[in-house]
């Protein structure tokens, strides 16, 4: 699965302006803080991302005389609300997890190559090689949007015809098979016009499957995980997924060097995503397998009501609406550091690599001690010291230089340290507001207005981008030109924002 849908992430981008949302949705299921050292990254990660913990009592679970035999009892047993049985027994869930563990990992190869959360620097090199501009880049950046929309498509099948199951296998094969099809986009005679719009065609529809698919996923793990395993679970399947998706991602980075420098870009491109392709139904067929609790039975409800009902909570309004300007201030700049890394500054692939793979590891250290933070100083606090943690570490773009690539080494490390404050601080303060009667369709509506916002960012920047490209500003040492105007850009917009954050989060 996605790291949209799966609750692991790949690594992120070493600029440190991730997608958020899919990195929220990667926490979705955890209920109580990260206390395990190998907790993953925040995507992006689909993803599915990219929730904190659910903050309720504590229960005890049901003893059972014979837990092999025993049928496993879904969440709303466990607090007190009346459900059916679920016909699965204590061994069929704990083949499943074990399953999905597997999956994680298999699933996160095609995600770190393919970037089907939060990009990844192959996903823009590819767009390059087919003629993309600054413009395209910045709709590169806003596609995942789609996938976010189609959340409450899946949510609206779930409510309407259960089978979970069938849903993520429908929408992973469909949106991960598509790399089928675009890898033999550099190979067919077409104008480069005709290429570029079938590309950004065919992405558009992967991101729309595989959003249907991490909304379903999302709600069978949250049935399957037993409550008061998540934590650890998912720290451990998240571990194992990251070191994936960072393998994954450095032997992909040497190969599309290695046919770079024979003049063969676009073989490297194929033989990469033809991995992403086999991957992706390796994970498909253990998804098959995976055992699925039953559908709990809820009242149907129109497609409009889902959206709009949890908006009518204040508090998780002004949230939203606070997510949505930081979704615009990252997103205008997000999708252009690996562009301007490899055009600008000439920085391999496999050295663009290297440095999302040290963010990832520093981060899987940091991401329990954010997770302890919280808990002590509270998410607020956290929350917007990260934040503006965050402010330098676009700027360390502007300064670097082709011959000095120094501060991008640094700005590597320190996305590591403050993005996963950033999104648990985010992730919990989501689950505390989202209204409980409400909390799948406000988590999807959620993802719809934040990543509308992401979408008009991505727009815009990419205009800006081509405005900006014949203009040259020296500040001292340094001259700033091209896409550096927007790193700057979002530097300034992160110190606003967190202004407004410790407003939004003053109020319960």
């Amino acid at each position: 699965m996605s790291s949209l849908a799966t609750g692991s992430c790949p690594a992120p981008l070493p600029s440190d302006a991730l997608n958020v949302e899919p990195a929220l949705q990667a926490n979705l299921l955890t209920d109580e803080p990260p206390i395990d050292p190998s907790v993953a990254l925040p995507p992006l990660t689909n993803a599915p991302t990219e929730l904190p913990p659910l903050h309720r009592e504590e229960h005890a679970a049901r003893p059972h005389d014979n837990l092999a035999a025993a049928p496993y009892e879904p969440e709303q047993a466990l607090i007190g609300v009346e459900s059916p049985p679920s016909s699965l027994t204590q061994a069929e869930v704990r083949q499943a997890l074990r399953l999905s563990t597997i999956e994680g990992a298999v699933a996160n190869v095609h995600l770190a190559i393919t970037g089907a959360i939060g990009g990844s620097v192959f996903l823009t090199g590819f767009a390059v090689l087919l003629g993309a501009n600054s413009l395209h880049i910045g709709i590169l950046g806003a596609l995942p949007f789609i996938g976010q929309l189609t959340q409450f498509v899946a949510a609206y099948l779930e409510d309407r015809f259960g089978h979970r199951r069938r849903l993520v296998l429908a929408g992973t094969l469909v949106g991960r098979l598509i790399w089928a099809a675009l890898l033999t986009l550099p190979f067919l005679a077409l104008t480069e016009d005709t290429r570029l719009l079938t590309f950004f065609a065919l992405l558009a529809c992967s991101y729309a499957a595989n959003g249907i698919a991490g909304n379903a996923w999302l709600s069978w793990m949250s049935d399957l995980v037993p409550p008061r395993r998540r934590g650890s679970y998912f720290g451990i399947r998240n571990t194992v997924a990251t070191l994936s998706a960072m393998i994954a991602t450095f032997l992909a980075g040497l190969t599309i060097d290695h046919f770079r420098l024979q003049g063969r870009e676009a073989t490297g491109y194929a033989l990469i995503f033809a991995v992403a392709v086999l991957a992706a139904i390796g994970a498909a067929l253990l998804i098959h397998r995976q055992a699925e609790p039953p559908v709990q039975p809820k009242p149907q409800m129109r497609l409009s009501k889902m959206f709009i009902a949890p908006f009518q909570e204040p508090s998780f309004r002004s949230f939203v609406m606070a997510n949505v300007g930081w979704a615009l201030v990252t997103g205008i700049a997000s999708p252009f550091f690996f562009a301007y890394g490899l055009t600008v500054l000439g920085i391999s692939f496999s050295t663009l690599s290297l440095t999302v793979i040290v963010t990832s590891a520093v981060s899987l250290v940091f991401n329990p001690l954010v997770g302890r933070l919280q808990d002590t100083l509270g998410s607020r606090l956290v929350l917007v010291g990260c934040i503006l943690g965050t402010v330098p570490l676009p700027l360390a773009w502007v300064v670097a230089t082709p011959t000095n690539l120094f501060p991008i080494w640094l700005a590597a490390i320190f996305t590591g340290v403050f993005w996963p404050g950033l999104t648990q601080g985010l992730s919990n303060v989501l689950m505390e507001r989202a209204p409980a009667a409400h909390r799948g369709s406000a988590i999807a509506g959620y993802g719809a207005v934040t990543g509308f916002g992401t979408l008009i960012a991505g727009l815009f920047g990419g205009t800006l981008a081509l405005w900006f490209a014949q203009i040259h500003l020296s500040l001292g040492m340094v001259t700033v030109t091209g896409l550096a105007f927007l790193f700057l850009l979002t530097s300034l917009g992160r110190i606003f924002m967190a202004a407004v954050f410790w407003r939004t989060l003053a109020s319960p």
